[in-house]
């Protein structure tokens, strides 16, 4: 009689400290929501008039609240479509909870070092220009 696929049970994850090492976020590859909204910020200024509304409608933004991003009127924290706006710019990330002070914040983990300091290079940039 054949085995069934259903019946074989997968193999249990270690759940040693070793094993969970790897997985773990290393925070020199994080920047902090405020870094990352102000990065989104400064490229959805500089996008061209209409540019903001052809980005939402391609992407599927909400374009009352990308307004409120770029703006800088946003009444609350809105850590998803700051990731997403993100992803369009090029930098895929994750979004994990990192302790700071004693307490848990956001922040926006990124693959590699190159990527983290290619944005920080091109925000330091666009900062020099404004002031």
């Amino acid at each position: 009689m054949p085995v069934s696929v259903a019946s074989r049970r997968p193999a249990k994850s270690p759940t040693t400290p070793a094993a969970l090492g790897p997985q773990l976020p290393d925070p020199a590859l994080a920047i902090a929501y405020d870094e990352a909204r102000r990065y989104v910020q400064l490229r959805l200024r500089s996008l061209p008039h209409g540019g903001l509304r052809a980005t939402c409608t391609a992407f599927g933004f909400p374009y009352t609240t990308s307004v409120g991003l770029k703006t800088g009127s946003l009444q609350r924290e809105e850590y998803r479509l700051v990731q997403k706006h993100l992803r369009v710019f090029g930098f895929e990330t994750e979004l994990v909870r990192l302790p700071v002070g004693g307490q848990l914040c956001e922040h926006y983990l990124f693959a590699d070092a190159a990527l983290l300091s290619t944005l920080r290079e091109q925000l330091a940039a666009h900062e020099q220009l404004v002031s």
